[in-house]
């Protein structure tokens, strides 16, 4: 590997002087009123040559042959301009260039902006282009949400390679790994506005980033398979209104609209603001839901190098409960009997879930010269719920076809801060450009339980010809436990430092190092006030490198080689269940390339990974410690991701994906664990979604699309080598979509699981989520500037 590396560098260097005997072109992009405009795409007409400017709107070509070139400069909101440029060895040709805002109308833009490559500060905290970041990133952006009708959060791995759901509330494997939706970032920021066990709504989101493998530098704790990063809709100086109406199977309605432009002639001070509702939808029998979402955001231009933004997001939640009910199963082996049970099948017709989740950020950034930016990140996020519920609980008894359940009843209210504090600095060293990040961040976390929880033993019901009590009624039940509070306290604290090492315009450097400071605490008291858990582990410290290199042999492929560490606390850390333990953590190393062609409008990738985790937890029940837990080892994922994904010929947009895994146990105290697969994690997965848009006379108007999604067999529990455990069927979805465009308006239907097939999206111990059927929505969408 080293040799490979010293090669790559090298050869860097020898192409790097060799272009040195040739011309370049330099220069910066500005809009109307002198701002600096990051992420504007150049290239050179007529070359596969493609480029973006950085935080301060700069952007070079270099290793240009004398000559004549046409220079394109277009941005998402800007009229695209050209410019006529002569190029002569040995010099270096300035340009300055100042785009006007676009009067195009909004349906080009999209166009523009969602379908070509774009730059992410997810990872960098800068407006790196993807190709420079040596780590596999994807996103979904807002036209594939609105061409499938994405609604939540786990719809969206339907683009992605290799995610899929992992449990019912939120959870999500990728590479092998499970990562819980707690760890999802907001715009960057550590801090989610939806609580335990509900998945975040997309109508206020613009794009969905997913970061493959740890992302530890910027974020600290976080999941080690992946992790998410949702980016909400940004204002507009210009104004735009959107709204859309839906109609579709089982009884769903849902409404959508939202509003952006400038408040002041000087427009400086700019919003967005909408709102979205949904109500049914469900498949369960008597399982109602209903979802209202506000959102918002407000920018102030304070000054030249000066911005204040806040955004806003309330969520209202009213339904059986925030998560689809699972099924129960049989305990037999044959995996097609995991669907002898109804799919409709509700434990409890009397739960019911009620919350109230907003969550509040405030963005401020100063730059004070041209290289050098600070920032403030700050969010407070609090979700306050009552959820009582029926939980069908262990395997449906064959003699008389019931299962057992529980009933439980909770109050939650959890509250987070989260605080970052951050610098950007570009310098250069010699012939090296650094773009230095440091910094430092803090989350205090609280997720409480005012009134405790109670549970109940509740009587046996039939899965096949259930009958349900009106109301809860407690005779009879055996009650399980009771507390007056419970109190979870999660602190963490980190800093920081990241250089991004331009070495040559071929070769580029990303290295970092975090500390991590981690605290937990657990406390759950009686009605007498007596302790039921104090639960009190020492601090976790833990530092996390990361290495990469981007070697780009032409400006349209990138090879890199990466190494990232990744960590996560442990949740599972009272004593009476064998803690407390050592945080999981992570070692990744990822060998990989990326492509754009045709000017960014197709890009392919290709990823080979191995993750190694350690101190794994896996439950190891005693005579008198049914839960006792022991830190396992070691597991090791390994595997390939590739893809592609762009526009052709303007009309035809296609994303395909597919990704090859297998995680097993490496290490352990028990040698017949050695070899185990992992739950939930299937060995091959792939998806696809294409869609044409009719450009020709008569058919102007019209496009046409559609998609899969496949996912391998899946083990309930992790499999030792040979042994026959409960296992999930694989499975092929199939949707469709097919729609009108006039003008402004849009009317489209969309057909999902076409086939109608039966599968279950997530499951575990003695129960699935089953997935969605046959269903259809129509759309009436308008778009107004």
């Amino acid at each position: 590997m080293i040799q490979r590396l010293y090669f790559l560098i090298v050869l860097g260097f020898f192409s790097n002087s060799l272009y040195a005997q040739q011309g370049r072109i330099a220069g910066n992009i500005s809009g109307p009123d002198h701002q600096v405009l990051p992420g504007i795409t150049i290239s050179l007409e007529g070359h596969d040559k493609l480029t973006q400017t950085d935080d301060n709107g700069n952007f070079s070509f270099a290793g240009l042959a004398a000559g004549n070139y046409t220079l394109l400069a277009r941005g998402v909101g800007y009229r695209a301009k050209s410019s006529q440029v002569k190029v002569e060895d040995h010099k270096t040709v300035f340009l300055r260039l100042e785009l006007d805002k676009a009067t195009s109308t909004l349906k080009e833009i999209n166009v523009t902006a969602s379908r070509g490559p774009v730059p992410t500060a997810t990872v960098t905290r800068t407006s790196t282009p993807l190709r420079d970041i040596p780590q596999n990133i994807q996103s979904v952006d807002r036209a594939a949400m609105n061409d499938q009708q994405f609604f939540q959060l786990n719809d969206a791995f339907a683009n992605v390679a290799g995610i899929t759901s992992a449990n019912y509330y939120g959870g999500f494997s990728s590479r092998g790994f499970t990562s819980e939706a707690s760890g999802i970032t907001t715009n960057g920021i550590k801090g989610s506005p939806y609580p335990e066990g509900q998945i975040p709504l997309l109508g206020n989101i613009e794009s969905v980033e997913v970061i493959h493998g740890p992302s530890a530098i910027l974020y600290g704790q976080g999941g080690l398979g992946g992790n998410i990063n949702l980016v909400t809709k940004q204002p507009k100086k210009f104004t735009v209104v959107n709204a859309s109406v839906s109609a579709g199977s089982f009884d769903l309605l849902r409404a959508q609209a939202d509003v952006t432009g400038s408040i002041n002639k000087k427009k400086n001070l700019y919003f967005l603001a909408g709102a979205g509702w949904q109500n049914g939808g469900s498949f369960t029998r008597q399982f109602d839901r209903r979802s209202i979402q506000a959102y918002g955001s407000l920018k102030w231009e304070i000054g030249p190098r000066t911005s204040w933004q806040v955004n806003g997001n309330y969520v209202n939640d009213d339904a059986g409960n925030n998560y689809q009910p699972r099924v129960p199963i049989y305990n037999s082996r044959d995996k097609d009997s995991i669907f002898l049970v109804p799919y409709d099948f509700n434990p409890g017709y009397d739960s019911r879930y009620k919350g109230n989740n907003y969550q509040l950020q405030s963005v401020m950034e100063h730059s004070f010269s041209a290289n050098w930016k600070v920032g403030l990140l700050a969010a407070y996020s609090e979700s306050r719920a009552e959820r009582r519920q029926y939980t069908a609980s262990g395997f449906v008894r064959t003699t008389d076809h019931t299962v057992s359940r529980s009933y439980s009843w909770q109050t939650i209210h959890s509250p987070q801060t989260t605080v970052n504090l951050y610098t950007n600095i570009r310098v250069k060293t010699w012939s090296l450009t650094h773009q230095v990040t440091a910094g430092g961040d803090a989350m205090l976390a609280r997720n409480n339980y005012p009134g405790g929880i109670t549970q109940y033993a509740a009587t046996r019901l039939s899965v096949l010809q259930p009958v349900h009590e009106g109301h809860f009624d407690s005779t009879g039940m055996t009650l399980y436990g009771k507390s007056a509070i419970e109190k979870f306290t999660y602190n963490t604290l980190g800093a920081y430092v990241q250089d991004q090492v331009e070495i040559t315009s071929q070769v580029k450097l990303l290295a970092g190092l975090r500390y991590n400071n981690y605290f937990r605490r657990y406390l759950a008291n009686r009605a007498d006030g007596s302790v039921i858990y104090d639960e009190r582990p020492l601090r976790t410290e833990n530092f996390s490198p990361r290495l990469g290199i981007v070697y780009q042999p032409v400006p349209t492929v990138s090879l890199y080689v990466d190494y990232n560490e990744g960590f996560s606390p442990q949740y599972g850390n009272n004593a009476e269940n064998g803690g407390p333990f050592d945080p999981e953590t992570s070692k990744q190393y990822e060998f990989g390339a990326k492509g754009e062609f045709f000017k960014g409008a197709l890009q392919p990738f290709i990823t080979i990974y191995q993750s190694t985790k350690k101190n794994v937890l896996q439950s190891a029940p005693r005579p008198d410690f049914p839960y006792w837990q022991e830190a396992i080892g070691e597991v090791r994922s390994r595997g390939v991701e590739m893809g592609v994904k762009g526009t052709l010929f303007n009309s035809l947009f296609l994303t395909l994906n597919y990704n090859y895994n297998k995680t097993k146990i490496t290490q352990s105290k028990k040698p017949e664990d050695i070899g185990q697969l992992f739950a939930n994690a299937p060995e091959n997965s792939a998806n696809g979604w294409i869609k044409y848009s009719f450009t020709g006379k008569g058919l102007k108007g019209l496009f046409l699309g559609g998609g899969f999604q496949y996912v391998d067999d899946r083990f309930f529990s992790n499999k030792k080598p040979g042994a026959n455990v409960l296992e999930m069927p694989a499975y092929t979805i199939f949707n469709a979509v097919a729609g009108y465009r006039y003008k402004q308006y849009s009317l489209q239907v969309n057909g999902n699981n076409l086939a109608d097939e039966r599968y279950a999206s997530s499951g575990f111990s003695s129960a699935y989520t089953p997935g969605m059927p046959r269903n259809w929505l129509v759309t009436l969408s308008c778009s107004f500037r």
